[in-house]
């Protein structure tokens, strides 16, 4: 998956700015270092299988039994994450984890990053894998038409198809998506609490 830099959604949103210490940088900045699952953490390609069927779709309010809101424990104990470690959350730098079948190209890689709160603790991001689709049917890789017709509200910053975009989750109201969409396909997709601390 493409990587690109998040920018704070506050004005969106009306959300606070995001916190210092958070993985979460303005354009133009680079990233600080985020988490990665270590090699003795990543499942094996059996368990990968076993629990890919889990990681199919992304919303409303999660992906399988990963929900937004969840504790890092309440979150481990899904089976579907890797590279969750304590118990504060820090925006997705280490320690935050991953969705398992996640193949990111670094660490900075949204490839099924999850993001924990700082202030509260809380799951309030999960960013897609390529197992991941949303209720929609929209994935990493699907066309911008794919996105409009699924979502017609939803609108690049860089153009009416292109760029970065948000549509509140269908069936809930207090998650968004977060698209990115790089004027040929979606090369990011999340879902995140409209509430949280950390990103968009």
């Amino acid at each position: 998956m493409r990587t690109r830099s998040l920018v704070a959604v506050a004005v969106s949103f009306g959300l606070v700015s995001p916190l210092a210490g958070c993985a979460i940088k303005a354009p133009g900045t680079s990233p600080s270092a985020s988490a990665h699952p270590s090699a003795s953490s990543s499942p094996s390609k059996t368990a990968t299988k076993s629990k890919t069927a889990i990681l199919d779709k992304l919303g409303p309010s999660g992906v399988g039994t990963l929900s937004l809101g969840l504790a890092k424990a309440e979150a481990s104990a899904t089976g579907i994450v890797t590279g969750v470690s304590g118990t504060a959350g820090t925006c997705g730098q280490s320690g935050d984890g991953r969705l398992i079948a996640s193949q990111p190209a670094s660490a900075e890689d949204l490839d099924g990053k999850l993001f924990f709160s700082v202030n509260t603790g809380k799951l309030v991001m999960i960013s897609a894998n390529s197992t991941i689709v949303t209720p929609e049917g929209i994935h990493l890789g699907s066309s911008p038409a794919q996105v409009k017709k699924a979502y017609p509200s939803w609108k690049g910053d860089e153009s009416a198809n292109q760029g970065l975009g948000f549509v509140t989750v269908p069936g809930n109201n207090r998650a968004i998506y977060r698209i990115y969409v790089d004027g040929v396909h979606v090369t990011e997709l999340s879902l995140q609490s409209v509430d949280q601390d950390c990103a968009e």
